[in-house]
């Protein structure tokens, strides 16, 4: 068999690293003069690649190997489930679910300590129905807030749990961009395929479960020290607009989407039936009629399902472009050279690989906190080379960059995530002159799921608790002895 031909690079294989580097450098500037533009972003993946072409001794090769990685299983797929999700989300939105969780909090005249937890858990629920992050903080920002308020939640403890049910949606959800990215980058090495995504859930879920039980205990014991509540009445007044029972029905496809996902069916099937459900469900009671999903108005075409897949375009040319240039890592041996280092100089060990990963997570959550689905997927490609190097299961890899990435863009004053809660909150202030001021700097210690899940993984992985190789078929090991058997 012929061997492949190596993508080569005036200066060496190191210049592969050019495109993303550039890619990198903006980023961040963007993101530390709040100013993250998916557009802007995408803009400095193609120049970057532009720039990167200038060093390739053949530029014909040069290309070849960024439409390959266009064209990727790794980016399709998730790309794909992107647009499925959009949609999934966006039915769910127009059939209320936000309303039915809100009236369910007033009806059960939560105040004080115990509204913070509240609005955890139902942020949290909606983002593992939704999937999105950003959707979660800005929808739920708006209706959990202000009723929090007015029921004497501390206002920095009570946005810090509103950033952590993002965070724990963004963590556990089968159809949260986090979840899809870290499953469909991490690649088995003794059978074809990635990590599936029920898989991944099923086997996070005990850490993410320790990490919601300690953030519970912390919104519960600070809380509720906002002093100055107004009536309750008086927030059940301002919220009544925002309030529909029925809307609690949409629960009912989340739960059987993520049942059949952690069972093992295929994604896009357990998709397909959440979307029947909630749209029967969201038509039969009365909760949005079929042009609230697709409809023609003034010559353009409205509804959630071209929302939806509108909403998803831009971060999904991002993720094609940012896969390209991971393929020309792999092409030009740099991601081998890189990953053979990190092997003969730091890691000794599965702890070791284990750490690597969570400290290139870390690393990238950081840096790139304005949009940490863009950080996830610019780290994939090196935590899947280190993990397959080590013979870590794709799980175990999945696992670990899936929360991680999520925990320092939820919290951080400069992240996308705090800027987008700010934002809303500063819009509201007309409708709710009572509000009071945030600083970009008060739910640093206040989101305590990002904390709790950070410290939790960062054990694992120096315990080993939850550690998994590869075996012979793909299995979960609990030996490296096991794995070298296969």
């Amino acid at each position: 068999m012929q061997e492949k031909k190596m993508l080569q690079f005036r200066g060496g294989p190191g210049m592969a690293l050019i495109p993303f580097a550039v890619f990198i450098v903006v980023t961040i500037g963007l993101s530390f003069m709040q100013a993250a533009s998916l557009n802007m972003m995408i803009g400095a993946g193609v120049v970057g690649l532009l720039i990167g072409m200038l060093f390739a001794k053949d530029v014909g090769d040069y290309w070849e190997a960024i439409l390959s990685g266009l064209g990727s299983k790794v980016g399709v797929t998730a790309v794909m489930l992107w647009l499925v999700v959009g949609i999934y989300g966006n039915i769910l939105k127009s059939g209320h679910i936000v309303e039915g969780l809100v009236w369910l909090s007033v009806k059960l005249n939560m105040s004080g300590s115990v509204f913070p937890v509240a609005a955890f858990i139902f942020a949290s629920l909606f983002a593992m129905a939704t999937g999105s992050g950003f959707g979660t903080i800005s929808t739920m920002s708006f209706i959990l807030y202000p009723a929090g308020i007015l029921l004497g939640a501390n206002p920095a403890v009570l946005a810090g749990a509103i950033l952590s049910g993002a965070a724990v949606g963004d963590n556990l959800a089968p159809v949260s961009d986090t979840g899809i990215i870290a499953s469909t980058t991490q690649e088995y090495t003794k059978k074809p395929g990635f990590a599936d995504i029920g898989g991944t859930v099923r086997t996070r879920a005990p850490f993410v479960a320790v990490g919601v039980l300690i953030a519970i205990v912390l919104f519960f014991i600070f809380g509720g020290s906002g002093g100055g509540a107004l009536d309750p009445v008086h927030a059940e007044e301002l919220l009544e607009q925002y309030q529909m029972p029925a809307g609690l029905l949409l629960l009912i496809p989340t739960a059987v989407v993520i049942l059949l996902a952690v069972r093992g069916k295929n994604i896009f099937a357990c998709l397909g039936v959440g979307i029947v459900i909630a749209v029967v469900i969201g038509l039969v009671a009365g909760l949005f009629d079929f042009s609230a999903l697709v409809s023609i108005k003034d010559g353009a075409v409205t509804g959630a399902i071209p929302s939806g897949v509108g909403g998803m375009l831009d971060v999904s040319i991002l993720l094609l472009l940012v896969v390209s240039m991971g393929e020309l890592l792999i092409q030009s041996g740099c991601m081998d050279n890189t990953v053979n280092w990190l092997n003969e100089s730091v890691i000794k060990t599965p702890r070791g690989a284990d750490l690597a990963i969570f400290s290139l997570a870390t690393v990238f959550g950081i840096l790139i906190a304005a949009i940490n689905t863009i950080a996830n997927i610019c780290v994939a490609p090196f935590v899947n080379a280190v993990g397959k190097k080590n013979r870590l299961h794709p799980y175990r890899r999945c696992n670990i960059l899936a929360t991680v990435i999520c925990s320092f863009p939820f919290f951080l004053p400069f992240g996308g995530c705090v800027l987008l809660l700010l934002g809303g909150l500063s819009s509201m202030k007309d409708v709710y002159p009572f509000l009071p001021n945030l600083a970009a700097t008060d739910m640093f210690f206040t989101t305590f799921y990002s904390w709790a899940i950070w410290v939790v993984m960062l054990v694992a992985c120096v315990t080993g608790i939850g550690r998994r190789f590869e075996g012979k078929d793909g299995e979960p090991v609990k030996t490296q002895a096991e794995a070298d058997k296969g």
